[in-house]
């Protein structure tokens, strides 16, 4: 976990919006989320962190909970070189094996956030 993060602040804006019975904030180990969560049981999966190489794993172990539809946001896939490497693996549609993702089960999107240089 990081020493200063911001995401806690969330349940607030959702209770402000009196979105909090659709919101489930869970702050712990990225790679535990597949003990708990069920399959097709997610619609917005947030994930504001840097795995690294260990991406692929990540993607395939928390992919099955996200229903058809849904969405896997993933902040910050620029900053490190082994995110970024998963990000261009995702664009070029290349096999489950390297991005954790059946390539014909997604549709990419790569927002960037114009107020700062090296994130998305």
């Amino acid at each position: 976990l990081h020493q200063s993060e911001s995401a806690t602040g969330a349940t607030a804006v959702a209770h402000a919006l009196g979105l909090e019975k659709n919101f489930q904030f869970v702050k712990g180990d990225a790679f535990e989320l597949d003990l708990f969560l069920e399959n097709d049981s997610i619609d917005v999966l947030w994930c504001d962190f840097g795995v690294g190489s260990r991406m692929r794993e990540f993607a395939s172990r928390a992919w099955p909970s996200v229903a058809p539809g849904g969405y896997l946001m993933c902040h910050s896939t620029l900053t490190n070189q082994n995110t970024r490497d998963w990000l261009e693996a995702i664009r070029t549609r290349q096999a489950e094996d390297v991005t954790g993702i059946p390539p014909d089960e997604y549709v990419e999107l790569s927002l960037l956030e114009p107020h700062k240089y090296y994130q998305n």
